[in-house]
């Protein structure tokens, strides 16, 4: 795929949990993507097939739709409502369905976040999400968790809920790019390898010494993962 036609499409960001769709920004300026192109998505519904007929009505002809982490997650149980989409890139996807102890931990979080803690939340768990250690990382992922507090119910149902989306990724004919870092600890890239390895048309991007939040630790590798993703996977 060369650049010029990458950055001419409509893109539709779905950001993660604790993220709003600026998560997106610094890869995308990377990609030189316009203003105009960057579609925002909300999400805020607690089931995968909830957000189906807003992603079939949504994502048109030619259009890219990438999402991060939970974002990720949706996009994954909905591919058959992406249909028309040139291509998925989905960024830290965990794909396997949620283990049924984890329930009352995302809920604890949820209260504590929703309680006005999710700083708090966050510096308790930097290092699992990413291998900055600085400020600059942790600040924005801060940022944003406290932009989206309404959200944390619904998004930890639907982190709840989810089924399993192996199959589907297997299955899907759709174009598919995967980018994880390597120190990923909150969605670790062994499954998504295991599935790029059989998917019909996917390309797999694991990035050394970046973790959860690679594309803000290091936009313009995940950029390039991206760019070279697309190009595997749509010639």
């Amino acid at each position: 795929m060369n650049e010029t036609s990458e950055t001419m499409q409509n893109w539709h960001l779905l950001p993660g949990t604790l993220c709003t769709p600026a998560v997106f920004t610094p890869v995308l300026d990377c990609l030189d993507i316009g203003g105009a192109a960057r579609l925002p998505f909300r999400v805020d519904l607690p089931t995968p097939a909830a957000y189906a007929p807003q992603l079939e009505r949504r994502v048109t002809s030619g259009d890219i739709a990438i999402g991060f982490s939970l974002g990720a997650l949706v996009l994954a149980q909905n591919l058959g409502a992406l249909h028309a989409a040139r291509a998925v890139v989905l960024l830290a996807l965990n794909p396997l369905a949620d283990a049924p102890d984890n329930a009352a931990k995302r809920r604890a979080v949820r209260d504590r976040v929703v309680a006005g803690d999710g700083e708090g939340w966050v510096d308790e768990n930097l290092a699992a999400m990413t291998t900055d250690r600085g400020t600059r990382v942790r600040d924005m992922i801060v940022s944003m968790a406290q932009s989206t507090i309404d959200l944390m119910p619904d998004q930890t149902e639907l982190a709840i809920c989810r089924p399993d989306a192996t199959a589907q990724l297997v299955a899907t004919d759709l174009p598919l790019v995967f980018v994880t870092g390597a120190e990923d600890q909150m969605t670790p890239p062994g499954p998504i390898e295991r599935i790029g390895a059989q998917a019909r048309n996917a390309a797999v991007r694991i990035l050394p010494g970046l973790g959860h939040f690679a594309l803000l630790e290091s936009p313009e590798h995940v950029a390039k993962a991206i760019r070279s993703g697309l190009s595997e996977v749509l010639g």
